[in-house]
């Protein structure tokens, strides 16, 4: 892969491709956990339900504890189902 020359970004360009880089990380490593052995094969698991509306690399299940986004989400009057995520999410489509 050819290495880029970073000194031709503005210091916005990159902290936009510094999130993007890291929403897709994240997204990465949410689909793996996703994927869950059961007697011997890959099976796809639950996956997430539920989005950060502040930054969207954050998401939940639905399962286990609570996030600290989330409550604080809910404390700033945001109710669970409008955190839901939408069918057009990226997660959603895969």
């Amino acid at each position: 892969m050819k290495e880029f020359d970073f000194c031709l970004f503005t210091d916005r360009q990159l902290g936009a491709l510094a999130r993007q880089l890291t929403a897709e990380f994240v997204r990465r490593r949410e689909a793996a956990k996703r994927l869950v052995r059961r007697r011997g094969g890959l099976v796809e698991g639950a996956g997430p339900k539920y989005v950060n509306p502040d930054n969207p690399a954050q998401t939940w299940s639905g399962r286990g504890k609570r996030p600290a986004w989330l409550d604080a989400a809910l404390d700033e009057g945001h109710d669970l189902d409008s955190l839901m995520i939408s069918d057009d999410h990226p997660e959603r489509r895969g």
